[in-house]
């Protein structure tokens, strides 16, 4: 892999880790509600299932993709119902739920990236587009593998921290309520413009 490929990966898997997506609005909104440190079970469950899609996106899960686009469209709708059905439990947080309502668990979080459509577009295209053919791809792999792992624990926390910050310093409940509500639909719309990719 060239210096100049590694450099434009790194570059497209930081775009696609920092943008807003579910994973990302989800740790905003939680962080808002209760705290980054109270949501860290949740957070290191979305970082165990951004790791096992990596990981399933270096073994070669976009060919089996290109062979079977039924499944992907499959998994698309699957993923879809799952984020509106956290997003709705994100607006219902936003509205004063309970606490069980607010911080969800270590495996809500392992279940957001498996089935994120966002998220395989991206290993998808990370794994064809930056590995070269001339070049052994296990090297070039393990690299790109550590890049989106590295770049999506950042990026989550950084947003997590981010709602952290929107907690400590904003009183108002209806500043609250609507960082919820609005961080719920991006998250929904992010994974709704994923449908038709």
């Amino acid at each position: 892999m060239s210096l100049e490929a590694l450099t434009l990966g790194a570059f497209f898997i930081a775009t696609m880790s920092f943008t807003p997506g579910p994973a990302n609005l989800s740790l905003l909104s939680i962080g808002a509600s209760v705290g980054l440190s109270r949501a860290l079970p949740y957070l290191v469950g979305v970082w165990t299932g951004g790791l096992a899609v990596v990981a399933a996106g270096a073994l070669g899960l976009g060919a089996l993709f290109v062979a079977l686009p039924t499944l992907f469209l499959t998994l698309k709708f699957v993923g879809f119902a799952y984020i509106c059905w956290l997003a709705w439990k994100l607006v219902r947080a936003g509205f004063g739920g309970s606490v069980l309502d607010i911080a969800p668990s270590f495996w809500a979080g392992v279940a957001l990236h498996p089935v994120n459509p966002k998220a395989y577009v991206q290993v998808v295209m990370v794994f064809s587009v930056f590995v070269a053919p001339d070049s052994p791809y296990a090297p070039q792999a393990i690299i790109l593998a550590a890049l989106c792992i590295a770049t999506m624990m950042m990026a989550t926390s950084l947003w997590g921290l981010g709602g952290d910050a929107i907690r400590l310093f904003v009183r108002d409940p209806r500043v609250m309520r609507f960082v919820a509500v609005a961080a719920s639909l991006f998250m929904v719309a992010s994974v709704g413009a994923a449908l038709v990719l």
